[in-house]
């Protein structure tokens, strides 16, 4: 629910807006937005009892720190042979699939093309649509250093905020910031020539 206030930021949001945006219970709502009172990271505006973010930067931080990627993910692996990352997307976005979005290094790249991914992560919303998508792509399911990362999403929120960029669906940049913080940018996977 926390990413949601960040998706919007700089409105300010009144409770039972925030409860039904996020699909959180408007108790539950209540609970962290005075959790973000206490931190210091919101505060209410008096006039309509909205709540505003005063450290926006902050609290991605914070997110970020508690909700590494790698470790809090089931991860399923997938090859394709195509070596160019480009080709592949193309693909990707001609297929007619369930629900995805592309995050990690290859999301970075579709947003600011200044990173070489050599893999790619991408969200879907139920385990079912991985075979689907595998299916549609030629993928083949391998044990570990699969180049096509496919990862279950935790909550619906995962999805808040989707753009889509150059047809092809990517987290939003708050989500993205939130992945990436801890990923590990070393070496892995198997696309070249991007």
């Amino acid at each position: 629910m926390k990413e949601y206030y960040l998706v919007q930021y700089p409105n300010s949001l009144d409770l039972r807006t925030l409860s039904k945006e996020s699909n959180v219970s408007l108790g539950q709502t209540y609970n962290v937005t005075q959790a973000l009172i206490r931190e210091r990271l919101a505060i209410r505006d008096s006039l309509r009892s909205k709540l505003k973010l005063m450290a926006p930067l902050n609290l991605l931080k914070k997110l970020a720190v508690f909700n590494n990627f790698l470790v809090t993910t089931q991860i399923i692996e997938y090859y394709t042979p195509e070596e160019d990352i480009n080709k592949f997307l193309e693909k990707l976005k001609r297929i007619d699939s369930p629900d995805y979005a592309i995050t990690g290094l290859a999301g970075a790249m579709l947003v600011a093309p200044l990173v070489r991914p050599t893999n790619i992560h991408i969200y879907v919303k139920k385990s079912e649509d991985i075979e689907i998508l595998a299916n549609q792509l030629d993928l083949m399911l391998v044990e570990e250093n699969g180049n096509i990362k496919f990862v279950v999403a935790k909550s619906p929120g995962i999805f808040y905020g989707l753009n889509k960029i150059n047809d092809i669906k990517v987290i939003s940049e708050v989500q993205l910031y939130i992945d990436l913080f801890n990923y590990p940018a070393g070496p892995g996977g198997s696309f070249r020539g991007v």
